[in-house]
């Protein structure tokens, strides 16, 4: 059930476990024993049936036993009405509208990165400060304070073992009271126009009553913690295939670049499965037949992205990077079924424009330091992230 980091995917066999042993029992750090799913297939069709829930079992209701919550990671019919109420912000035609300002954010980065006349931080100078600004607007935080949300959500993205940290607990109380007057102040001010999640959040709870003030603020606070680390995880990614494996020429110079950089993205989200959201572990409410094995109820089962977009009777060699492989198009790098994650259009749209302002911007860069040298960090979502990723700039 360790959730590996990009640099170590090479080192996993997942295709022998898939020859030998495709839903195999295995323990978890806790002792307790899982199923681990290894075949594309069957992993869709765990993550694809309703018959899983997000939360152990009451054997006895047959249902999951975590309580309702104000967070869209709970089962029906409290996920499907959360995530109804905001998922059409989220819309690919919607999130559409902000490809301009995520290329300026962009754009003025790396001319400061250029201009600095030191290495760069693709972490620090580029990655994160690009993907909270994109989520903040998404979301309705101001643009001047976005830094200082940026910095209280790192404050709460720290790892397991010191999760309740002085430092995560100040943290929460800070962004909680935060997104709190800020939903008060645009309840005095613009209210419901607009075309952010607050806005948007503000006119269903006027228009229709069916969500609370808890509710509205836990998904203004959650949805840019949850998301703009792993976007930049992604980007941190491609950064590794743009310059380790000489993409980012190739990109500047191939016929077909412009149809090859959406490509390339894709493949970056296939090859990076297991850092971007993997998949939360299922619990069976009732007997499930996978192949040859009989899942009881009440069994947990782990369903990994990573197994799945590495399943060599889809992709294939499918440990190497190639952005010109067939099937690209079918990884499932956002999950799959009703959990596939919300901001997947977004995301992918910040890698994509992302990508083309590194292929664009006149620069050239050069690690400094090994793939697997640079320093990775897990936080209280389970997310790994690289701590940093040195590069040196020349124009």
């Amino acid at each position: 059930m360790e959730r590996f980091r990009p640099a170590d995917l090479d080192e996993r066999d997942w295709a022998t476990l898939r020859a030998t042993c495709p839903v195999s029992k295995t323990t978890a750090p806790d002792g307790e024993g899982v199923w681990l799913v290894s075949r594309y297939a069957d992993i869709r069709k765990v993550l694809g049936s309703q018959v899983f829930s997000v939360s152990p079992i009451d054997l006895e209701k047959g249902s999951g036993t975590a309580e309702a919550n104000e967070s869209i990671f709970q089962d029906p019919p409290e996920h499907t009405r959360l995530r109804g109420l905001v998922a059409g912000p989220f819309a690919v035609g919607y999130v559409g509208r902000y490809r301009d300002s995520i290329r300026a954010k962009a754009d003025e980065l790396l001319a400061e990165i250029g201009s600095a006349n030191r290495p760069a931080d693709v972490m620090a100078d580029f990655a994160k400060p690009l993907t909270m600004n994109v989520i903040a607007a998404v979301v309705g935080v101001p643009e001047p304070d976005r830094a200082m949300f940026l910095h209280l959500s790192d404050q709460l993205l720290v790892p397991l073992s010191e999760a309740q940290g002085v430092v995560a607990i100040e943290g929460w109380k800070q962004l909680n009271s935060y997104v709190r007057d800020l939903i008060a102040e645009r309840r005095r001010t613009t209210g419901r126009e607009g075309t952010d999640l607050i806005a948007h959040m503000i006119r269903v709870q006027e228009d229709e009553g069916t969500v609370d003030d808890v509710e509205l603020a836990t998904m203004v606070l959650g949805l840019p913690v949850a998301g703009y680390v792993s976007t930049a995880n992604a980007i941190a990614v491609a950064m590794r295939y743009l310059l380790e494996f000489k993409w980012l020429h190739t990109l500047r110079t191939a016929p077909d670049g412009e149809e090859l950089r959406k490509q390339f993205v894709e493949e970056v989200l296939r090859i990076q499965s297991g850092d971007n959201g993997e998949s939360m572990p299922r619990f069976a409410a009732e007997d499930f037949e996978l192949g040859d094995v009989t899942i009881r109820k009440g069994d947990q089962v782990v369903a990994p992205l990573i197994a799945a977009n590495r399943d060599d009777s889809l992709f294939d060699d499918p440990d190497t990077f190639n952005p010109r492989r067939d099937k690209l198009i079918r990884h499932i790098a956002f999950g799959f079924g009703i959990h596939r994650c919300l901001g997947a259009n977004l995301a992918r749209l910040e890698l994509q424009v992302a990508t083309d302002a590194l292929v664009e911007c006149g620069l050239d860069f050069e690690m400094l330091e090994a793939w697997k040298a640079v320093p990775w960090k897990v936080n209280m979502l389970g997310d790994r992230f690289p701590e940093r990723m040195m590069v040196k700039v020349t124009a």
